[in-house]
């Protein structure tokens, strides 16, 4: 505040005041020089004329022609020694004839103080190039009075207020001597003017320079009374707060004005922030609470699903591997293999309707009633009819579930399966490419009490692999909002059908990753790749040798 707020405004207050101080003294110099010249323009103009009034212009015309002086002329230099002597300030006064390059004294006035050497005498000239007069020649025959401000041709005559009345006759007209005419002239030489002047700049700064003083200091006083520390104490409160403070006390202004109300808003400002830091806290600290849940939910979910592999070991005729990348830290899609008995392979996947922890929760009950209905001994078609009747009780948030389930007989190679409005399984036959099992799927589970699933049957061969996913592959986009689709997928899954199943999903997860580019993962992504090596074969062996025994 020193350096910022209070120096601007003395330097906006010191300039303005200055700026007022130069044009205050600049018309007060005008009005002043205009005013002194007036006054004595008029009071030698008031002279000249009564002089040229009282002058004989007979008189006049003789002196000049003869040179000669009598006791009228006596008389009139006189009258006008008189006039110089009793009129204050007048340096000259004289009557003259004026010609074309000079003009001739009739008579110079003096008083006891003048230098009679330097007095003119009838007949003296005095040339223009000392002073200039041609200009005043138009108004003396135009019988008009003049006065002027005239400047010496050197700097001993200096600045002269000069008037001029021409001497008129008993008929008003002009005493013509050889086509010219007689003057009056008084001259006030203005040298106490510029001391006068000077005496005016020097008191006006002076009076400038103390009030500008007295004014800057003045508001600068009130301003650090009721602006300046107004602020810094203001500043001081919020600074206090934010160096840690709670709640710092504000300072109290005696007086309602704008400062007062800036500070009664930074105190509701403090008080609302101090409110919505306390709710942002048990805010953060519910978000940490929650995702401290999911994270433990997220461990939870992926413990119950099969994430060891290979699975079985023992079980040499098939290779199976799966992955699942839920969009948040829970999801709803899951998949599972279980062995039912020594001859027979479950195989799950499904996608509960929503996401988070509703369709974690719908998903873990979806998980254990299937895999319970299986070790039952139930067929598939069994296994999804149940299934669908218990998941419709006391469904009141209508979720519903998209699954396909399989069981494989290890030994003859029979697969039965149900699919629920699932997305339809590639099946890769041995030495073929990826295409899809053609399939008109049933309704969904949850969806509907009473719903009849149809259960289809194939049989694979040594080297076939079954590949089963969720909607959140095709439905995968990216920067452009374009999906991933059915065919991009069945094209990528061939590219790669040579592969192992583990290394073919993380192929295909990597495909999906690229063609995603920024945009975020929006749905669940669960694969599940299944290999039958056929009955009694060692794992690999039927798939890299495929070509020399035909394929089984």
């Amino acid at each position: 505040m020193k350096h910022g707020l209070k120096a601007r405004i003395g330097i906006a207050i010191t300039g303005m005041i200055l700026l007022m101080g130069i044009v205050l003294i600049a018309f007060g110099y005008l009005a002043f020089y205009d005013t002194y010249i007036s006054f004595y323009s008029d009071k030698a103009q008031g002279i000249v004329r009564m002089l040229a009034n009282e002058a004989d212009a007979e008189a006049v015309r003789r002196y000049l022609e003869s040179g000669e002086t009598d006791a009228a002329y006596e008389r009139l230099w006189s009258h006008f020694n008189n006039v110089k002597e009793n009129t204050s300030e007048l340096s000259y006064l004289y009557l003259f004839v004026p010609h074309e390059d000079h003009f001739t004294y009739i008579l110079d006035a003096y008083t006891a103080e003048d230098d009679m050497n330097n007095i003119s005498r009838l007949g003296d000239e005095f040339s223009y190039g000392e002073i200039e007069y041609r200009y005043l020649i138009p108004d003396i025959k135009n019988k008009r009075p003049s006065t002027k401000v005239i400047f010496g041709a050197d700097e001993g005559f200096g600045r002269t207020v000069s008037a001029w009345a021409p001497v008129l006759d008993a008929e008003g007209e002009l005493v013509a001597v050889v086509e010219l005419v007689a003057v009056v002239e008084a001259d006030y030489v203005l040298g106490n003017l510029q001391r006068q002047i000077n005496f005016y700049m020097t008191g006006a700064t002076t009076f400038l320079v103390v009030s500008m003083t007295v004014i800057l200091c003045g508001i600068l006083q009130v301003m650090k009374r009721n602006i300046t520390i107004p602020l810094e104490r203001l500043t001081a409160y919020v600074n206090s707060y934010e160096s840690g403070e709670p709640e710092p006390k504000p300072y109290s202004f005696e007086r309602d004005d704008e400062i007062k109300s800036l500070s009664d808003s930074f105190r509701d400002m403090i008080v609302r922030t101090n409110k919505y830091i306390s709710v942002i806290e048990q805010i953060t600290a519910e978000k940490e609470r929650i995702g401290a849940e999911l994270s433990v939910a997220a461990h939870i979910q992926t413990a119950m699903l099969p994430n060891i592999f290979p699975p079985f070991p023992t079980c040499r005729e098939i290779d199976i591997f799966a992955m699942m990348t839920p969009a948040k830290e829970v999801g709803g899609d899951f998949y599972d293999f279980f062995l039912i008995d020594g001859q027979r392979l479950a195989v799950v996947i499904a996608d509960v309707s929503g996401k988070g922890v509703p369709a974690a929760l719908f998903m873990v009950i979806a998980k254990t009633l299937i895999k319970n209905h299986a070790l039952n001994g139930e067929d598939p078609e069994e296994i999804f009819e149940n299934v669908n009747t218990q998941l419709c009780e006391s469904n009141e948030e209508g979720m519903f579930v998209t699954a396909w389930m399989g069981i494989l007989n290890i030994a003859t190679g029979t697969l039965s399966y149900v699919n629920a409005g699932h997305n339809m399984p590639l099946l890769k036959r041995c030495g073929r490419e990826f295409d899809f099992v053609e399939m008109q799927p049933d309704f969904v589970l949850a969806g509907m009490e009473g719903q009849h699933y149809t259960q289809n049957s194939m049989v694979l061969k040594a080297g076939d692999m079954l590949y089963l996913y969720t909607d959140g592959v095709p439905e995968a986009v990216n920067v452009a909002k374009q999906l991933y689709g059915d065919e991009r997928l069945r094209c990528a899954l061939n590219r790669n059908k040579k592969e192992e199943p583990e290394t073919l999903l993380s192929d295909i997860w990597a495909d999906i990753d690229r063609y995603a580019g920024e945009e975020p993962q929006f749905d669940d992504i669960t694969m599940v790749c299944l290999r039958y090596n056929g009955a009694g074969r060692e794992r690999g062996t039927a798939y890299e040798h495929s070509a020399d025994k035909g394929c089984g």
